[in-house]
């Protein structure tokens, strides 16, 4: 048996705070996202406006090519950040569920230069942990989605009362030979999400 005590302040890691008056929810992650700069030693560094620049762009290339530059590059904690900005992405982060899945790819063997696209992930990270996700500002009750592929990449974003509900941005397991057989892929995974969401959304309303 469940009973509630008192308003929910925080759950996850993710503070939730509302305006009662205009019926508006907010989710934040601005104390979680301190800890992490702070645990990295980059909370006093200059903000980035966007999560990975056009001038950082991380390949295979970058990647350690003698067993002398793994040992040296293996005291960078890749993981460790990975973790921590995968967390953020998928509590609150719709703008950076792309740069987690490039930075990602290269966890098994990664270079300065990946090194290097991190902390560009974290000083934006920097910049915008005050963002909160927002909820009920507009009087739509629709389900909402979008969804686009570029460079083999598939991604969607639905929202509801005009925020961020479900996002995803993933390399394509298939190679296409067109853009519109990609584009077709990322319409698939889209509209298995809108029929998930719509089902649940249809059950909500069912209960009430």
């Amino acid at each position: 048996m469940m009973k509630e005590l008192r308003q929910p302040r925080h759950i996850l890691g993710m503070r939730i705070e509302r305006n009662r008056t205009t019926k508006t929810p907010w989710l934040s992650q601005s104390n979680y996202i301190q800890k992490v700069l702070h645990f990295f030693k980059i909370d006093n560094a200059k903000p980035a406006p966007t999560p990975l620049p056009m001038t950082i762009q991380p390949s295979d290339k970058d990647s350690p090519s003698t067993e002398e530059e793994r040992k040296l590059n293996g005291k960078i904690p890749y993981a460790s950040v990975v973790a921590s900005i995968m967390y953020a992405m998928v509590a609150i982060g719709p703008d950076l569920a792309y740069v987690v899945g490039v930075v990602s790819r290269y966890m098994s063997n990664p270079g300065r230069k990946h090194w290097e696209a991190f902390k560009h992930i974290l000083r934006h990270l920097r910049g915008t942990k005050d963002t909160r996700l927002t909820f009920g500002s507009t009087n739509s009750t629709k389900v909402e989605g979008y969804t686009n592929s570029r460079k083999s990449t598939s991604g969607y974003v639905f929202t509801y009362g005009g925020g961020a509900i479900s996002w995803r941005s993933k390399l394509q397991e298939c190679t296409t030979l067109s853009t519109t057989e990609a584009e077709y892929i990322a319409t698939s995974d889209a509209t298995k999400e809108a029929v998930w969401l719509h089902r649940l959304s249809a059950n909500f309303s069912a209960k009430r």
